[in-house]
């Protein structure tokens, strides 16, 4: 894959990861430029979405997260501080736990160790088929490679309704984050 990312600022890294049928540009209504004043954002677009590029087809979080520390090595940057919204967030998990040494302290907007079955029913339900013209519109600003990419983007997020050895951190599994973590979870 291609990845698409912006560094912006200066100070201590921040890796910064958006959610699922996103981009890196949706911090900028997050308090991107703020946080530039005080940190050097690292901003991905993930594989898939916005500009980056996904060959293989299908979106897990823990290749993602696999992407996110590739990216790092490439920018030379050995630990970093990360907010992740969602899908980032879940990424931030794997990231967390499979190299922890490597983040020092994240914020977790909607992560999941786990989707309960109630989540699972909606993602399922994903139109993928018909969607809305106002959600093509939506989605073709956002990503460059086509219809295709967005479909396929839609695709994923149904099939998060069937897959059930991505997201599913035990208790054993988070035990491993070192990271000062700050979850934020809405209803």
């Amino acid at each position: 894959a291609h990845l698409r990312y912006e560094v912006r600022g200066s100070g201590e890294p921040l890796l910064l990861l958006h959610g699922m049928g996103g981009c890196g540009g949706d911090w900028e209504h997050a308090g991107r430029d703020l946080l530039a004043k005080e940190y050097q954002l690292i901003i991905p677009d993930a594989r898939g979405h916005g500009r980056s590029t996904n060959p293989g087809g299908g979106f897990r979080h823990s290749q993602l997260a696999m992407d996110a520390l590739a990216l790092l090595d490439h920018l030379g940057v050995p630990r970093c501080k990360a907010i992740g919204m969602s899908m980032g967030g879940n990424t931030l998990l794997h990231l967390a736990t499979e190299a922890p040494d490597r983040v020092s302290a994240m914020v977790l907007v909607s992560a999941t160790m786990s989707f309960p079955e109630q989540a699972r029913a909606i993602m399922r339900q994903v139109v993928i088929e018909a969607p809305p013209p106002a959600e093509w519109e939506r989605m073709r600003k956002i990503h460059v490679h086509g219809d295709e990419q967005i479909l396929a983007i839609w695709q994923a997020q149904r099939d998060l309704g069937d897959s059930h050895d991505d997201m599913a951190f035990a208790m054993d599994d988070l035990s491993h984050i070192q990271a000062r973590t700050l979850i934020v979870y809405g209803d």
